[in-house]
């Protein structure tokens, strides 16, 4: 299969634009926009890497070689699959219903044929790191190890990791052993909730004028130094619920 239709294929599943895996996988609007609309067969090294990075998938896959973990789990769609699923994303709301309508009826139909359909479930391997960040007091991070976990539901779009709360600063809105989605970002806007760090020490905290601020009011504002600037790691895009993980849906 063709680089464009791989990376095609990639976006359909992950949920993301242009737009996205651009600022995903740190390259231009331009560069991702053009490998799709001239519909290249191969790009550049570099570019391959960024979007195996960013995309969190094995260059393998960006080769078109199906590792035997994805035939499994029927990660990669066929050609003609990603077609219909093109053509549906494209109709209105009045003609995803009629297409959805006749899905409904054939379904039922081979149920009471009793030709029960291969139940697919679907999966979306998400980088988890190991190391938690701190949202009480400070804590030394050094560790950049992660895993990768399977996610039964599709993640926030633009998500590039999970990372796991330790401490109790930022209550009521996240907790002691939570695990938050981050879409990897070097800026971080005023009133949003972020992923910091400031030399060895990695903060979820909500970016303020003046520095970082904890929704518990037991914890000061975090201000940055000449010495240990306050650097942002990514945005929080919303809480991985049990629902997202696969032992939840067995």
């Amino acid at each position: 299969m063709e680089f464009y239709k791989i990376l095609e294929n990639i976006m359909l599943q992950k949920g993301l634009s242009i737009a996205d895996v651009a600022r995903m996988c740190d390259l231009s609007d331009s560069t991702v926009r053009s490998i799709i609309d001239r519909k290249q067969k191969k790009v550049a090294l570099n570019v391959a890497f960024n979007l195996s990075d960013g995309l969190n998938v094995p260059l393998e896959r960006l080769a078109g070689i199906q590792t035997p973990a994805e035939k499994k789990k029927g990660l990669i769609l066929s050609d003609e699959s990603m077609e219909v699923a093109k053509k549906y994303n494209s109709l209105d709301d009045h003609g995803q219903k009629v297409v959805s309508t006749v899905l409904d009826y054939e379904v039922k139909r081979l149920l009471e044929e009793g030709q029960r359909p291969e139940k697919v479930v679907e999966l979306f391997p998400t980088r988890k790191y190991l190391q938690s960040a701190t949202a009480g007091y400070g804590d030394f991070n050094d560790d950049a190890s992660y895993e990768m976990v399977d996610l039964v539901k599709r993640p926030p779009v633009g998500t590039s990791f999970i990372v796991t709360v330790n401490g109790d600063s930022m209550e009521p809105t996240y907790h002691d052993g939570d695990q938050l989605f981050v879409r990897a970002q070097e800026r971080v806007e005023l009133g949003d909730v972020g992923l910091f760090t400031q030399g060895p020490k990695l903060y979820i905290k909500e970016s303020g004028p003046e520095g970082l601020v904890s929704y518990n009011k037991e914890y000061a504002l975090i201000t940055g130094t000449d010495d240990e600037p306050i650097l942002a790691q990514g945005k929080i895009l919303g809480v991985c619920s049990e629902d997202y993980l696969p032992s939840s849906a067995q």
